[in-house]
């Protein structure tokens, strides 16, 4: 993975429907060859630097002084689940956004948060 350093950081994360329905073989491959193609993109592009889809499995919430107040999940309550993260090298945040769009789950009812991440402070 190269990595692009000059560019301002973003995150992308992306939020699905909680009650979509299971695809079928054929519709689940037609929609990991779409999303592929989309990272495939920002790939050859040099500005997808990595990401993954959370798995389907337990989470858990910390909270308050030393993260003491925890909640476990899933979380069924939430309309949309977080499915995964992208980390994206941008100019600035209009092409982030830009290639936000590109997003093939917004035919599923997918959305994309688009968040730009402060700088990580240079070892002297």
């Amino acid at each position: 993975m190269s990595q692009n350093t000059t560019s301002p950081l973003y995150l992308f994360v992306l939020r699905g429907p909680v009650d979509e329905p299971d695809p079928t073989p054929e519709q689940m491959q037609q929609v990991m060859q779409s999303w592929m193609a989309w990272i495939d993109g920002m790939r050859s592009k040099g500005v997808y630097l990595g990401g993954d889809r959370l798995q389907d499995a337990p989470a858990r919430v910390l909270r308050g002084p030393n993260g003491e107040n925890v909640t476990d999940g899933p979380f069924v309550e939430a309309k949309e689940l977080v499915g995964g993260t992208m980390l994206i090298a941008a100019k600035d945040f209009a092409q982030a956004s830009e290639l936000a769009k590109g997003c093939p789950g917004f035919t599923q009812g997918w959305s994309v948060e688009v968040r730009e991440l402060y700088p990580r402070p240079t070892a002297a």
